[in-house]
Formats: structure tokens, C-alpha cells, sequence
């Protein structure tokens, strides 16, 4: 049986940690040499926006506990959910997010290929939760700044424009690492969101405006940090993986 592991602030072993205002979460799969460099980007900007939150690290299928604990003698609110089997990151950003309340609860990849200041795009994640219930950040909406391999940016073009298509969500960018959602929205997605993997995404944007949710897009700059060339095996695994999440969202959309 894999085990996992919740750590709230200062180590502690618990069941959940005291609320907070916004949790701000690191989704982490192997991602070692971004996490320390970006949490501590995010301990010093985030208290200009929101005195009251919690660091959430949601470490997936990996162990970076070391680093998370001197992470937490340094700082008093770094939250660690970690789980030795690979749960996907839709699975491990709901579980995580069982053990911490708070009225926004926003994600941001942890190589920061979005660029936090930028567009004032951090700002804009945090501040605009006080008029809608989900937002995401949009690599293709006017003045957002895209540097990525071509072929990747032309496949998440294509895909993107099809999602819209098909369950007129009316949003250009479905795949963003870089969201913040409402309490009530998370709630709600806790129950309807089926996706374990990276198609949650797209999922969770389709479900919110299915549901009524009010979503809003924000330009960013976002870089492609994981290599200048795309390897063909990874974009055919991204394919299988959204194209079967579709045609699943497909049916209980439309079908079910």
C-alpha cells in the first residue's frame, strides 16, 4: 500500500491545518530543483497581496521532504501533502486541498513557466477571485507573451480551439498551470471532477462553466522551461492522454 503523508506548518504531523484566507499551492512531481527557489519567490511576494496564507506543497509520486522541512523551519506556514505512488495531479491537488480550508485556493506550476510579475499576472490571480469563481491564466488572449516549441504551440492551439468548439466554454487557454478558484467552486469540483491526471485542466473549466461558475482569463508571460525541442513520445502521450479525457468529459457531458 503507498503511503502518504500530511505535514502542516512547522512539521507537525495532522490531520489539517488552520484555515487561511488564500492557500497557494506547488504541484510537485520530480520537481526538486524549481521548489525551493519558487517557494521562496512566492513567501515574499505573496504577504503584498494576502497577509493571511498557507504554502501548500502537494508533492506527487516524489520526496522532497528534506527540502520541505527546512522550508518550514524557515517559515511558518508551509503546509507538505506527499504521496509515494503517483495519484495524477488532479487527484493530488483534491486531496491535498481536503486538508486545508481557505476562500481562495489558487495553483501555479512550480518551474513558474508563468512569469509571477509580469502583466502583473500574480496580482491579478490573487485580487480578481473577488468578482469571479475561477481564474485562469491564458497563454492566448491579447497581450499574453507565449515562448515554447512550435509544435507544441501549435498542438495546445489546435486542442484548445476544439475544447472550445465542442463545449463552448468560450475560453481560449484550457491547460495553464496557473489558476486560482473560489472555495464554493472547489467544493463543487471535489464532487464532479473525475480527472486524475493533467486533463483536469481542461476539465475543471468545463465543468465551472457548465455549472454556472463565473471564469475569467488573464494574460501572462509564460516560457517553456523544460527543454527548447518537444520529444515526439511526450506530445503522442499528451494526445492519448487529453484525447481519451475528452471523449470521457464528452460522454458525461452530453451523454450521460
Amino acid at each position: 500500500m503507498a503511503a502518504s503523508r500530511y505535514l502542516g506548518s512547522g512539521g507537525r504531523d495532522c490531520l489539517q491545518v488552520r484555515p487561511s484566507r488564500l492557500i497557494v499551492t506547488l504541484p510537485v512531481y520530480k520537481d526538486t530543483k524549481f521548489l525551493e527557489e519558487t517557494s521562496r519567490t512566492l513567501e515574499d511576494i505573496t504577504p503584498t497581496l494576502v497577509k493571511d496564507f498557507t504554502l501548500l506543497i502537494a508533492e506527487d509520486g516524489s520526496n522532497s521532504s528534506e527540502i520541505v522541512a527546512g522550508l518550514q523551519k524557515e517559515y511558518g506556514n508551509v503546509a507538505y501533502f506527499q504521496n509515494d505512488r503517483r495519484l495524477g495531479r488532479g487527484k493530488a491537488l483534491r486531496e491535498a486541498w481536503k486538508k486545508v480550508r481557505g476562500n481562495i485556493y489558487a495553483y501555479v506550476d512550480v518551474d513558474l513557466a508563468t512569469d509571477l510579475a509580469k502583466l502583473d499576472a500574480y496580482k491579478n490571480l490573487v485580487e480578481q477571485q473577488r468578482d469571479f469563481d475561477l481564474v485562469t491564466g491564458s497563454r492566448y488572449v491579447p497581450d499574453s507573451i507565449t515562448s515554447r516549441p512550435w509544435l507544441r504551440e501549435a498542438a495546445s492551439i489546435a486542442y484548445n480551439w476544439w475544447v472550445c468548439m465542442v463545449f463552448q466554454t468560450g475560453v481560449h487557454d484550457h491547460q495553464c498551470g496557473f489558476k486560482s478558484f473560489s472555495r464554493e467552486l472547489v467544493e463543487r469540483l471535489a464532487v464532479e471532477a473525475k480527472s486524475d491526471s493533467w486533463f483536469w485542466d481542461t476539465e475543471v473549466i468545463v465543468l465551472a462553466k457548465r455549472l454556472g461558475f463565473r471564469v475569467k482569463e488573464i494574460p501572462v508571460y509564460w516560457t517553456e522551461k523544460k527543454g527548447k525541442r518537444t520529444p515526439i513520445m511526450r506530445l503522442l502521450k499528451d494526445v492519448w492522454l487529453h484525447g481519451t479525457g475528452l471523449l470521457e468529459l464528452f460522454y458525461r457531458v452530453y451523454l450521460s
